[in-house]
């Protein structure tokens, strides 16, 4: 995080360690497709620290990043809920045992506008 001039640098730095660490442990669980939910609010919380430092133009970009980041997540929430019905049917065909090398894939999400038509009502 950027500290600027505030007069607490070492605590704000212990913080912002500490955001670090958890914004590497939710991003391995994210690429697993897991922690939805608690990824997108840090990163919300990320882009919303930087704000008071907005004067500098790294602040500004690393800001920006972290809500597009959150915006994203937001966006493909439907990919999580397809990642935990397949990790939720896999793990009861497999009778809770792993099974090597044999994991069906998981079924596709359609895209934003290419699923299921529907009838504008008039024939």
């Amino acid at each position: 995080m950027v500290t600027g001039s505030l007069p607490a640098r070492g605590p704000i730095l212990g913080v912002a360690a500490v955001l670090y660490a958890a914004s590497v442990i939710l991003g391995a669980f994210v690429r697993l497709g897991r922690f939805w939910l608690p990824s997108i609010n840090l990163a919300a919380l990320f882009a919303v620290a930087y704000l008071p430092a907005i004067g500098q133009p790294v602040a500004v970009l690393l800001g920006a990043a972290h809500a597009v980041a959150a915006v994203i997540l937001f966006r493909e929430r439907r990919w999580f809920g397809a990642m935990a019905a397949w990790r939720a049917a896999w793990s009861a065909g497999a009778g809770g045992v792993e099974r090597a090398g044999s994991s069906p894939a998981p079924k596709a999400v359609p895209a934003r506008g290419q699923g299921k038509r529907r009838s504008s009502g008039r024939r």
